[in-house]
């Protein structure tokens, strides 16, 4: 089967999933004023998400690609929150709506100290980023009777009964979590620009270090798992299940590590535009 005919057979297309990304963007148009860049932002992140769970991409791992685990954890757990938490509507214009939501979320409320906080979910991030990981990959080792990332288990094995819904849903809520120190909608419980800079460096550095292990613990795999397993008529793309998990690896080591790179440069330019309009007020109020 090839690729093409593959991608464009209804069948592999998730038509309740559709539906359902619809009506979710149709009712964050309908219930609360956004303007243009949010509505962007919503739905970039809904149409991630389908994409990952509810297109012919998504159901690829039903063939046992590695690689293809490796992408859904990165929308669910890197890219599609940052658009969901910038797609939030402004406390102002919505204010009988979201406005005991934002007093909710955590940061300076609940008696919780900042920097407790901010150590917290950056720690349960990291934690989901390769816990989600290793139960996906075992998971497929269950599933395909190979060891991967030195993993070998029994289709028998207790990871098999673990539903993909819940660990989609938990990468993509602790995704949320584990970035709202950074992409709050209340910019008052942001993390300084200096400090949102060294939480995402931070972050990029445990995404390339498990891109590494992964890709290169593929390297270092016996021969017998360098052979062509997915090379049937019936899988679409063709691959050995090393270069699946060297794909795997670089997928979460350069894409992801980028995603936040992006994010603090931006953060960073942004403070940096900030600084000049900030001092020229202060020249002003010593003038006069």
């Amino acid at each position: 089967m090839s690729f093409t005919i593959y991608f464009l057979d209804p069948a592999n297309w998730s038509i309740i999933g559709l539906i359902v990304t619809i009506l979710v963007f149709a009712g964050y148009l309908l219930f609360f004023k956004t303007n243009t860049s949010q509505k962007v932002f919503m739905l970039l992140a809904l149409s991630l998400i389908y994409m990952a769970l509810g297109s012919p991409i998504g159901s690829l791992t039903s063939f046992g690609l590695h690689s293809i685990t490796m992408l859904k954890q990165i929308v669910l757990l890197m890219v599609a929150p940052i658009f969901l938490l910038r797609a939030f509507p402004s406390r102002a214009a919505n204010e009988k709506r979201l406005g005991s939501l934002y007093n909710w979320l955590p940061g300076e409320t609940m008696g919780i100290k900042n920097t407790n906080y901010f150590i917290a979910t950056w720690i349960l991030m990291s934690a989901v980023m390769w816990g989600g990981h290793f139960l996906s990959a075992g998971k497929l080792s269950a599933q395909l009777g190979h060891a991967i990332c030195g993993l070998s288990l029994q289709s028998n094995s207790w990871v098999t009964h673990v539903p993909n819904g819940l660990i989609f849903s938990i990468l993509l809520v602790v995704g949320i979590i584990g970035l709202l120190p950074v992409f709050h909608p209340m910019p008052e419980k942001r993390l300084k620009p200096v400090q949102a800079v060294a939480y995402l460096f931070t972050a990029c550095l445990v995404c390339t270090v498990l891109g590494l292990y992964v890709a290169f613990s593929a390297t270092s795999a016996p021969n017998i798992e360098a052979v062509p397993v997915f090379d049937t008529v019936l899988s679409p793309l063709p691959m050995s299940l090393r270069t699946d998990q060297e794909l795997a690896g670089m997928l979460m080591w350069v894409p992801g590590c980028i995603i936040y790179v992006i994010s603090a440069v931006e953060i960073l330019l942004s403070w940096y535009n900030a600084a000049p309009a900030t001092s020229k007020k202060t020249t002003e109020h010593f003038t006069v």
